[in-house]
């Protein structure tokens, strides 16, 4: 169990737990330490930055070797990125960046995943933004729909839409373009135009 409250913490805590070659979701580590999902999200994240972790196809996240050596020798992970950054790889802390590391670490989400994975009290209206940022996402071939649904909770739901992450290519995210056309890379430093259809 993690004092939920400490965000430096969760990271430690998740390294350990997944040591030994274990292969566990987002939601098994949530009620293994206690924490909520957007807390685990984050610290796999901050476990991903350092190639401490693994998502895996199954769903499941695993440490790499590097991260079985860390575990191993009992590091303390601290909440900020390993060794130090040039200021254009600083990342702000906003819905969209909480929301861009949420789909690294799941690598297949809904709306609703992303929401509760990255918002806070003071986002607005979480999910129709992260709808419009995902659309914009999805137009530079970053994100791809999934012919399936994920289960709703209403009866009469016919699920959410499922999306996957396509490209990754850093830690910083994407901005979408006035206009909708295309998406500024921080990571690659250049516009991506949208995919013709």
């Amino acid at each position: 169990m993690v004092d939920r409250h400490h965000p430096g913490k969760a990271p430690t805590a998740l390294l350990q737990r997944l040591s030994g070659g274990l292969c566990l979701t987002i939601d098994q580590l949530a009620d293994d330490l206690d924490l909520t999902n957007r807390q685990v999200s984050d610290a796999a994240a901050n476990l991903l930055r350092r190639d401490y972790l693994d998502r895996m196809a199954l769903g499941c996240y695993q440490l790499t070797e590097a991260g079985e050596q860390a575990a191993r020798a009992g590091e303390v992970i601290t909440s900020g990125p390993k060794g130090t950054r040039d200021s254009h790889q600083l990342v702000r802390n906003t819905l969209r960046q909480r929301a861009w590391s949420a789909m690294r670490v799941r690598g297949q989400f809904t709306v609703p995943d992303l929401v509760s994975d990255a918002s806070t009290p003071g986002d607005g209206n979480p999910a129709d933004n992260l709808q419009r940022y995902l659309r914009g996402l999805k137009s530079a071939g970053y994100v791809v729909e999934l012919p399936r649904r994920a289960a709703g909770t209403k009866m009469t739901s016919n699920g959410f839409k499922l999306f996957a992450l396509n490209r990754y290519t850093g830690p910083k995210a994407p901005s979408v373009l006035p206009g909708r056309n295309g998406i500024h890379d921080f990571n690659l430093r250049k516009d991506v135009p949208c995919i013709p259809r």
